[in-house]
């Protein structure tokens, strides 16, 4: 196990030098993130048909990223863990999901927590050194020892002051139901304001100067203990369930489009000493049973993006590898990344618009793309326009047009009817 980190970080390293000397596209390092919460619908711990309701499904994910070799955090709350140790005699078989999972090259295993220090066990019996010590008895070695999802600030309900500060492990501290195990954080990733109503949607590594405010949470300070790795755009990049219907209110096709999006912005940007993006699509365990053929659609997003990957523009990479990385190539403490996905040129902004009814398809593309009009409408005029906003493509006139001659990206068509009317799309040319 331990093998199989060292190579797969020494590779990443080796390929970052490389394309830092071959002065290629800048490297945006991406994986996927899952929460599992205490509060998901299915009793993982409580439940042997809840929790094989869910396991398949999990494993049928990984199996899909490591045929793929994507990279995957897979963090998991007390109960799910609980659950494994119960169900699936996690204390003693090497074949649990858990630590079969972190066995493999492109898996890491992680805690997800929610912990309110104010009320102690009473909110929640596990924090982040219970989960430890919990993952522990699964038999696996944390590589990383990473909160994996906390807020940065405190806040008031009613008359209680909720505080899940992550500060606390900056030194060792002990369990809630484990009192004798000390657990000390490297990293923090996922934090949010409380509530998660405005996630710190920034790229790169820092180490936070605190947590009282979203300000001081983005200032670094050297001498810190912990290490924030920056989420990018993940709210941008993921599938939105809608709860009440169960339906998807973003598709596959275009979690492909945004995270290329948000890509080709990045290569936009002027470059730095310091250029670091990083990068995550989170999913939830809970909408994995609500999602039809959920590991088919992750494997659709991960060959969608296959050929950013090939041409460098992404990187698969851990939460613990991107650490490693950033470290490797910054020994000065001084050094920072931290930039908002927000500054990224149209970054993942609403582009699509339809005053007219017209749609192109299909999308993505290798070539032609057809134009859907409704009954007694005409095109006017087409035009294409790169992620910078420049116009570099008019013709008047059509009900299809090639893209033979722009190279493999993200585009924005804009279509305008004979009567002036507006339709904008997204396209990606592959």
């Amino acid at each position: 196990m331990r093998l199989n980190r060292i190579l797969k970080t020494t590779t990443l390293v080796l390929f970052s030098i490389w394309m830092i000397n071959a002065k290629a596209q800048t490297p945006v390092y991406f994986n996927i993130i899952s929460h599992n919460e205490s509060s998901d619908p299915l009793d993982y711990d409580g439940s042997s048909s809840d929790y094989n309701i869910i396991t398949p499904l999990v494993k049928e994910l990984c199996d899909t990223i490591i045929s793929k070799q994507a990279k995957y955090n897979m963090q998991v709350d007390a109960n799910y863990i609980n659950g494994v140790l119960t169900w699936d005699n996690g204390a003693s078989s090497s074949t649990d999901i858990l630590e079969w999972a972190n066995n493999s090259s492109y898996i890491d295993v992680d805690g997800h927590n929610h912990f309110v220090t104010s009320l102690g066990p009473s909110y929640n019996p596990y924090n982040y050194s219970d989960l430890a010590h919990l993952l522990d008895s699964c038999g696996i070695v944390l590589s990383h020892k990473i909160l994996g999802g906390v807020t940065y600030a405190d806040t008031v309900v009613g008359s209680t002051t909720l505080i899940e500060n992550w500060t606390q492990y900056s030194t060792p501290a002990p369990g809630y139901s484990f009192p004798n195990f000390l657990w000390q954080a490297d990293v923090v990733w996922g934090t949010a304001s409380p509530g998660h109503v405005a996630d710190y949607t920034h790229f790169g590594v820092w180490k936070p100067a605190g947590a009282t405010s979203p300000t001081q949470f983005g200032q670094h300070d050297p001498n810190a203990t912990i290490t924030h790795i920056g989420g990018g755009c993940k709210e941008d990049v993921g599938y939105i369930l809608n709860v009440q219907s169960g339906q998807l209110e973003r598709t596959t096709d275009e979690v492909i489009l945004n995270i290329k999006s948000v890509v080709d912005g990045v290569q936009t940007l002027p470059s730095g000493p310091n250029d670091f993006y990083t990068m995550n699509m989170l999913i939830n365990f809970r909408d994995i049973p609500n999602i039809p053929s959920f590991a088919d659609s992750i494997a659709k997003i991960i060959d969608g993006i296959q050929d950013y990957v090939d041409q460098g523009k992404i990187v698969w990479a851990t939460l613990g590898e991107k650490y490693d990385l950033w470290y490797t190539q910054h020994t000065n403490p001084n050094d920072y990344f931290n930039y908002d996905c927000a500054d990224v040129p149209l970054g993942i902004e609403e582009i699509n618009g339809n005053s007219n009814n017209i749609s192109a398809y299909p999308n993505p593309t290798t070539d032609q793309i057809t134009f859907s009009l409704p009954q007694n409408t005409t095109i006017k005029t087409v035009e294409i326009y790169n992620l910078l906003g420049e116009k570099i493509y008019t013709q008047n006139t059509v009900n299809s047009i090639s893209l033979s001659h722009l190279e493999n990206g993200v585009y924005i068509i804009k279509i305008i009817d004979e009567k002036g009317n507006i339709s904008t799309q997204k396209i990606i040319k592959n």
